[in-house]
């Protein structure tokens, strides 16, 4: 969501040719890729990316970075292009890890495993401080799968992301699968934008053609460490799953300035015979954080977008902040079995301190959590605030059979005061938007709006879906407790506009959520339970 990096510039071509008709076996090493960090007893400020697979990315990501500069323009591009023709191959990889360091005082870092072919982690930030007047910065994360694959199995030994013990703050990001997207996230940091523009935008395009297909994924696994002030854990498993301009401990400042965001995956794939196994997407969350977001997500194009936790009042003068996030399902599926390994979260305690935690656990296709806020405040003086939250599914699917791992959640308990918010979600267009947890708005002549919309127009002939179900567990506190609990299982439920300790103060202003849902889809002999 918010663009701080210096230029960066990571471009694969187009058009290159992994196998041939005839028969190729390709495998990694024995142990995948391994990045393990090193501990201090002092400062430490440290990155950990392990990649293993096909064109993964991590790029444009900053720790600890000073002021930029008055009038100029920075660009940053992290851009995967995939045009390749793969027949009667077999490509096994063994997986990757990235293991944090500890350390007794200060500790920044970033722990990265990335395994599958054009998975994203890009644009993220630590700690980072800028200050940008008269200026503009411009940041693209973009994947393109044009791939032509028929005979093909590909299967993984999954992707772990462990955190550091001791970290003051810390992301641990894993991603298993294919075009999973993990972008603009901003951890502790602080931006001040005066008549300037920010442009952030985190794009998944699939157009591949796959025939005969087997995939098996290992899964995807985010384990926090203990003792981390703030932490983001997100572990994805599947498909064009979206992890996206989320403000985490986030303190932004703008006048007469512009910064806009767009998440968006299209889907545009054909899929015939078939077979996906996922092997589960899993967090655990440290024990003794102040500061927690969770996200877990297996399946296809699930949704977690323009989430906010605890950000330290955000202030906007005569400003403007848009995000989009977006999901265009446009897939032709034929005879093809899915069978999910579920999602999966287990909310890390604080003893002897507040707790703020966020857990997101869906698994399905298109479950969209966009656009949740837990304890936030934020001053908006002749401003606009706006998000849109949309999914759209024109999907036409044969004979297709979808079994759900179902979507768990215990949240984190504490010995003082609990904001919480736990959302699961199972199964296709489930909706948890806009929902708010001790948010407090001070709107002076000014706009906040959120748009939260579904719409199936989907064919769906002679196809089947089990469900294992959505189930969450909220946390316990000693103290004040705001929580929020959603659990949904099924197509296209809608938990949108609902908040808890909301106070707003307005003078001339307008404040809308906007929660929709249209079904036009055609179902023809499907069963479902």
């Amino acid at each position: 969501m918010r663009r701080i990096a210096a230029a960066t510039v990571v471009a694969m071509a187009m058009g290159s040719i992994t196998s041939a008709v005839g028969g190729v076996a390709l495998a990694d090493g024995p142990t995948g890729a391994t990045a393990t960090g090193g501990s201090t007893l002092g400062d430490l400020n440290q990155q950990n990316t392990a990649q293993d697979g096909r064109q993964n990315s991590a790029c444009d990501q900053v720790d600890l970075e000073g002021p930029l500069p008055a009038p100029g323009r920075l660009t940053g591009r992290c851009v995967n292009g995939d045009g390749s023709f793969n027949a009667f191959s077999r490509v096994k990889h063994r997986g990757a890890t990235a293991a944090g360091g500890s350390g007794t005082t200060d500790l920044y870092q970033r722990n990265v495993a990335q395994q599958g072919r054009q998975n994203n982690a890009c644009d993220l930030a630590i700690a980072t401080t800028v200050t940008l007047i008269g200026g503009r910065t411009d940041s693209e994360c973009a994947d393109r799968d044009a791939s032509r694959n028929r005979e093909v199995l590909f299967s993984s030994g999954g992707a772990r992301a462990e955190g550091g013990t001791g970290a003051a703050l810390q992301q641990d990001i894993a991603q298993e699968g294919r075009q999973n997207n993990t972008c603009t996230i901003e951890t502790g940091s602080d931006f001040s934008l005066i008549d300037s523009r920010m442009t952030d935008r985190c794009d998944n395009s699939d157009a591949s053609h796959n025939k005969r297909v087997k995939v098996r994924g290992g899964g995807a696994e985010a384990e926090g460490g203990n003792g981390a002030v703030s932490q983001a854990d997100v572990a994805q498993e599947g498909r064009q799953n979206n992890t996206c301009t989320t403000a985490f401990r986030f303190l932004p400042e703008v006048s007469s300035g512009r910064e806009e965001s767009g998440c968006a995956n299209t889907d545009l794939s054909r899929n015939k015979n078939a077979l996906v196994k996922g092997g589960g997407a899993d967090v655990d969350g440290g024990n003794g954080a102040v500061s927690q977001a969770d996200v877990a997500q297996e399946g296809r194009q699930n949704n977690a977008c323009a989430n906010t936790v605890f950000p330290n009042l955000p202030l906007l003068t005569n400003g403007r902040l848009d995000s989009q996030c977006a999901h265009t399902d446009l897939s032709r599926n034929k005879d093809v079995l899915v069978k999910g390994g579920g999602a999966r979260i287990d909310g890390g305690d604080s003893e002897a301190l507040d707790l703020t935690q966020q857990n997101f656990a869906q698994e399905g296709r298109q479950n969209n959590a966009c656009d949740n806020v837990d304890r936030d405040s934020f001053t908006l003086t002749d401003s606009s605030v706006r998000d849109h939250c949309k999914t759209v599914d024109r999907s036409k699917n044969l004979r297709t059979r979808e079994i759900g791992g179902g979507a768990r959640i215990k949240g984190g308990s504490a010995t003082g005061s609990v904001a919480q918010q736990n959302i699961a979600q199972e199964g296709r267009q489930n909706n948890a938007c806009a929902d708010h947890v001790n948010f407090n708005a001070n709107v002076t002549g000014g706009r906040a709006g959120t748009d939260c919309v579904t719409v199936d127009r989907s064919v769906n002939v002679d196809t089947q879906r089990h469900d294992r179900g959505a189930s969450v567990e909220g946390g316990s506190a000693t103290g004040d407790l705001f929580q929020q609990n959603i659990a949904q299982d099924g197509r296209q439920n809608n938990a949108c506009g609902n908040t808890d300790n909301f106070t707003v103060v307005g003078t001339g202003t307008t404040t809308q959520s906007q929660c929709v849902a249209v079904d036009h889809s055609v179902n023809v002999g499907t069963q479902g339970d």
